[in-house]
């Protein structure tokens, strides 16, 4: 049978093209983050006016003492306050204690808000039944206070206010005087600042909403000067596929996305993000780590309007 034989020079240039394809697979599989020692994000991507959305990773603890670490997966909405068609709402006044609860599809479904997350820790917990609740710490509804700032330090003192004027803040709860309250159109509180000022103040922490292990978590924060309003929840209870964070690991999270200052609102079975592409009919983001949603005693969530439809191509 006849051979073929090659020019040195093409089985060179041969050898050269399999070399740079290797080292090339090489660098992409280096580049690729390991999700159980750093954050992973997917990049942001507009859902609505002025409301972008991402996936994100985070390391957690191992599962048993010694273990390996495991992985949180994380949803986040970025929201542009400033944008044309946005605003917040909140769960306002009802029944003979200060809310009556609902699942935060019901809030979404009911107040035609975009994308909603829960927000004040609550008692009493967890009938599956509605009925009336008790908020903990500063919650406010279109001005009107549904739920009084808490003096307790102990106790949801970490609060985040946008103004009548559309000024959004973080503070704690001392740190906001009668003058402000006045000024103050929509408010929830949690338990801890996670960040302030771009650093991680985690380890503040008071023990409401065990901070120091893993667990679902919803979170909110806002980026420098206020512009950008970030919702962010976190799955957790839910082996081999989301752990949960504690604080500080949160407190991480929330840098990576943007955020400059953030809190840590109710968390566990309450945690759960809802969006609403058709207005009315909202669909759950996360996975609630009790099965299924909680009837919450609050809830924050953002009116937006539809994206533009692009034109149709002429083909």
């Amino acid at each position: 049978m006849a051979r073929v034989l090659f020019p040195a020079s093409a089985t060179l240039k041969a050898l050269a093209a399999a070399a740079i394809i290797g080292l090339a697979s090489a660098r992409a599989q280096a580049d690729v983050p390991d999700p159980t020692t750093q954050i992973t994000q997917s990049g942001y991507s507009p859902v609505y006016v002025g409301v972008d959305a991402e996936t994100a990773t985070v390391p957690s603890n191992p599962a048993a003492a010694g273990g390996k670490p495991t992985v949180s997966r994380a949803y986040v909405m970025r929201v542009d306050l400033r944008a044309p068609g946005v605003s917040v709402e909140t769960t306002g006044h009802s029944g003979p204690l200060m809310t009556t609860s609902e699942t935060i599809s019901q809030f979404a479904a009911r107040t035609d808000v975009r994308l909603a997350i829960n927000a004040n820790f609550f008692a009493p917990c967890c009938a599956t039944t509605s009925e009336p609740k008790t908020i903990i710490g500063l919650l406010v509804s279109h001005g009107q206070i549904v739920s009084p700032l808490t003096s307790d330090p102990t106790q949801s003192e970490a609060v985040l206010a946008i103004t009548r004027q559309g000024r959004a803040y973080i503070a704690n709860a001392p740190q906001i005087s009668a003058q402000d309250l006045k000024l103050i159109d929509t408010a929830v509180a949690g338990s801890a600042i996670l960040l302030k000022n771009g650093q991680d103040v985690s380890a503040q922490s008071p023990n409401e909403g065990d901070p120091l292990n893993p667990n679902p978590r919803t979170l909110v924060g806002l980026s420098h000067q206020g512009r950008f309003l970030y919702f962010v929840v976190i799955d957790g209870r839910l082996a081999g596929y989301s752990t949960g964070t504690t604080n500080a690991q949160s407190a991480q999270l929330m840098k990576a996305v943007g955020a400059d200052d953030a809190i840590n609102l109710d968390g566990g079975g309450s945690t759960e993000l809802v969006r609403a592409d058709q207005i009315g009919v909202p669909f759950i983001v996360d996975t609630p780590s009790g099965g299924a949603e909680r009837l919450d005693a609050s809830a924050i969530g953002v009116h937006a309007l539809k994206l533009p439809e692009l034109p149709g191509l002429p083909f």
